[in-house]
């Protein structure tokens, strides 16, 4: 999805700031209903974590990330670099 030109348009619909927001909650349950989901990094930029389902492989973003996800810029790169891991990784 990354590579589709525009697909953060139709995906990433939310505000970004309530994303952010979002990032604290750590007990978020499957929308499948397979329970509870992980947190994840991106690999290439460590200041993004999402949600994962260990079941059906369900990758879920907050507002924003797949937008950030998407556009690795220098700012991330200098940010990624400055920014303390998450405790426990």
């Amino acid at each position: 999805m990354k590579q589709q030109w525009m697909a953060e348009a139709a995906l990433d619909i939310g505000d970004p700031r309530v994303g952010q927001r979002l990032n604290s909650v750590d007990d978020i349950q499957c929308p499948e209903g397979h329970g509870p989901l992980r947190k994840a990094m991106d690999e290439t930029q460590s200041h993004i974590w999402f949600e994962e389902c260990d079941t059906c492989g369900g990758i879920y973003l907050d507002a924003g990330e797949f937008t950030d996800m998407k556009f690795h810029t220098l700012l991330d790169r200098v940010r990624d670099l400055l920014k303390p891991r998450r405790p426990g990784t």
